[in-house]
């Protein structure tokens, strides 16, 4: 046997006790390794070179040839131990078609707030805004019904601007969406983000009818959300929000809601805002994402930041650890998907399914990658009167599955794909380019996720069964 070298960006593993959980990081597969492989593991980990005698010498008499051998060549078909470095290379997949699911439609490129951190430059108050009219959203519906020939459910999302300024034309719609989804056997679900701000009984009741699933844009107390969360005159909506906010929750029967939170610079405490948000007022699941925002703009945030975030992050992240090996839920969302990504072995070669799935339509009937690049200067690819341009979208889906040559070694690589598309679009106007400002956070993120879920997967494996059912109410 030639010596073999231990391939480090390929795995991670952790030990709890004398139990050993790894991560093999190509295939976001999960192992408990045995004592046998465990020790071998060790002297991997401990030794720049190992040979066969190097094996014998230490596990002579402690362990069978026929163990050491099965451990050996499972690390060896994993690319864990290699005679020279091993990187997995994933070749590029040629996206002729994939069924589109979801359709985004971008109702109004106006909003009756004036948030700082918006990463919408072209939103107007509703006055001046831009509209989907019911047409235009029929035949993006027309569309999705064609498309989705191999999709038994399907979803609409409607977005702004703020989509309840448009509520006239979700109704019609949703009962356009309906009649069409009965006549082709379909089942269509439907849901919105939203401000809050124009919830009134009677919206909550049509909503909760259809079952939307709702979450609502709300940034903790009253000091931190009305910090950039204004009106466009540029007062507070903190008091107008949670009113109607406690209304919805007190109504809404169908299903969960989730809040969604944007950390932006000078609002970092992530427990304060999680305790408000689902202890105090009571939001299912509260996730938490940095303000998308150019490398000058005043409210992203700084390095310093970002780190304090993420420690944060671990804090509530350790919370969930608690409450997951008794059994019980937390409704920490940025932690339950990282052990939902786990849990089923997630495997990206694309961030996300913008492009493979999911498809936007903006205010004229232009197709776009997702809901966050229409009115931008990204390509479009194609408009709901034409279809679908597959061939300029089949480019873009192939290119962008060509990894960065960081990435090739990064152990988070399977879970992170190189980060949104837009958030690269933002920082660097080119939506391919991995977002190295957060690489080293989404690392750490992902080996805390590891630990994590060792650490219940050991103590409580039945939990993820039930967390992944729980969340899926959600959706």
């Amino acid at each position: 046997m030639a010596t073999l070298q231990i391939q480090p960006h390929n795995y991670r593993a952790i030990r709890k006790g004398d139990r050993q959980v790894l991560l093999h990081v190509p295939t976001t597969s999960i192992f408990e390794l045995d004592p046998a492989a465990s020790d071998l593991l060790g002297l991997f980990e401990t030794s720049p070179a190992v040979s066969a005698d190097d094996i014998q010498g230490r596990f002579d008499g402690r362990y069978t040839p026929a163990e050491l051998c099965d451990s050996l060549s499972d690390f060896i078909d994993l690319g864990i131990v290699a005679p020279q470095p091993k990187h997995y290379e994933i070749p590029a997949r040629v996206v002729e078609r994939s069924p589109l699911k979801t359709l985004v439609l971008t109702l109004t490129t106006g909003c009756n707030l004036g948030c700082s951190y918006c990463y919408r430059e072209d939103l107007t108050s509703p006055k001046n805004s831009s509209v989907m009219d019911f047409q235009t959203g029929a035949r993006s519906i027309d569309l999705l019904m064609e498309e989705a020939s191999g999709h038994e459910r399907i979803g609409i999302v409607f977005f702004g601007g703020e989509p309840l300024t448009r509520i006239a034309v979700i109704r019609d719609l949703v009962e356009y969406a309906e009649e069409k989804a009965a006549a082709a056997g379909k089942e269509v679900e439907f849901s919105l983000t939203t401000n809050a701000t124009l919830l009134t009984d009677e919206i909550i009741n049509f909503l909760d009818a259809h079952r939307f699933g709702i979450t609502v844009s709300i940034d903790g107390d009253q000091a931190q959300h009305d910090r950039h969360r204004r009106t466009i005159a540029g007062g507070g909506t903190y008091k107008t929000v949670a009113m109607r906010v406690k209304r919805l929750l007190d109504k809404y029967k169908s299903k969960p809601v989730g809040a969604r939170v944007t950390l932006a610079s000078g609002n970092l405490d992530v427990a304060g805002i999680y305790k408000h948000l689902h202890d105090e007022l009571g939001f299912f699941e509260v996730g938490f994402a940095p303000a998308t925002a150019g490398p000058d703009s005043p409210v992203g945030l700084s390095r310093e930041e970002l780190d304090i975030v993420f420690e944060a992050f671990k804090a509530l992240g350790r919370e969930y650890i608690s409450e997951a090996k008794r059994g019980k839920r937390h409704g920490f969302g940025n932690m339950q998907q990282l052990m939902t990504d786990l849990w089923m072995g997630t495997r990206k070669v694309l961030p996300c399914g913008a492009g493979v799935g999911l498809l936007a339509v903006g205010t004229s009937g232009k197709i776009s990658l997702c809901h966050r690049f229409t009115g931008s200067e990204l390509e479009t690819f194609g408009d709901v009167d034409n279809g679908i341009a597959r061939e300029s979208l089949s480019a873009f889906m192939t290119r962008a599955q060509a990894p960065h040559g960081a990435c090739q070694v990064c152990p988070a690589r399977s879970l992170c794909a190189g980060g949104c598309y837009h958030e690269s679009y933002s920082q660097s106007g080119d939506p391919f380019q991995p977002t190295f400002e957060y690489c080293d956070q989404i690392r750490e993120w992902t080996a805390f996720g590891l630990e994590a879920f060792g650490e219940i997967a050991l103590a409580n494996p039945a939990f993820f069964n039930a967390a992944i059912e729980q969340r899926s109410a959600l959706q």
